[in-house]
């Protein structure tokens, strides 16, 4: 079968034959590709933006977290703005299925459950939950299933008091005016898991973060599902959609007034 035993050559437009010739080239061209992705990440992760000091940097939590995922971990994410964002900072090595999302069917309350299928399908691996305060309200009920049923799961909630995918919209194209996206929670999530038996931790402060998912990962070993409650500042990443948004265009006289000439220059909520 000598077609079998043939070298696989790939190409890739108008470029050349991908070959064992060239593979070394190729794999260093990937390195600083990598390389430079990683400087431009780190670069976003702690560039300065003015927020509550008192509440977490998204990307800094994301990046906390990144430091204390365990290798073979399978991660589950929500939609919404934080958890689309949260795909730079999720890294595997496990050959097997390691990322569950939500993906185009946006799937809202989607990370938990799924998260709790993996932890079914594959006990011996740590399953893990992102999702944000606003999507949390769809599945936190699933908690009593973890625990009555005995699936330990960890479920990391981003806590902005926001819907943040719906936001951000709103603040590019709608000039700030916020309609149904602002959340009033008063309360703990932590404090709600730990009255359905599972264990609860809140961060408030960025070196708090890894020890909390570490903490976790050790409770999930032991059979314990826990809550991570992240509290986080009302920053927002990019928009799903920019492609499929644009500014609105008024016909009644009375929204006149709400007209909007250009996008919002710093992308971010006048509340943040």
């Amino acid at each position: 079968k000598q077609w079998y035993q043939r070298r696989v050559a790939i190409t890739a437009g108008d470029g050349p034959i991908a070959s064992d010739e060239n593979k070394a080239e190729r794999l260093e061209k990937f390195a600083t590709l990598k390389a430079e992705w990683k400087a431009k990440l780190d670069n976003i992760t702690h560039e300065d933006v003015e927020a509550c000091t008192n509440r977490i940097r998204p990307r800094q939590a994301l990046r906390a977290l990144e430091e204390g995922l365990v290798p073979g971990s399978i991660v589950a994410t929500d939609i919404g703005n934080i958890c689309s964002v949260s795909n730079s900072y999720l890294k595997f090595n496990h050959k097997g299925p390691s990322m569950l999302a939500a993906m185009t069917f946006g799937n809202c309350g989607y990370s938990l459950p799924a998260a709790m299928g993996a932890k079914v399908a594959a006990p011996h691996r740590n399953c893990v939950a992102y999702v944000g305060d606003g999507a949390w309200g769809m599945q936190l009920n699933e908690i009593m299933t973890c625990i009555r049923e005995k699936i330990p799961t960890t479920a990391v909630v981003f806590n902005n008091g926001q819907w943040g995918a719906e936001k951000k919209n709103q603040v590019i194209w709608f000039g700030d005016r916020y309609v149904g996206s602002q959340l009033d929670n008063p309360w703990s999530y932590a404090e709600i898991a730990r009255s359905m038996a599972a264990e609860g931790i809140t961060c408030t402060h960025v070196d708090q973060v890894t020890d909390a998912l570490k903490q976790a990962t050790k409770n999930q070993e032991e059979g314990k599902t826990t809550v991570i409650e992240v509290m986080v500042t009302k920053e927002l990443g990019d928009p799903f959609r920019r492609d499929a948004m644009k500014l609105p265009v008024r016909h009644l006289e009375k929204y006149k007034g709400t007209v909007q000439t250009t996008e919002s220059e710093s992308g971010q909520p006048t509340d943040l």
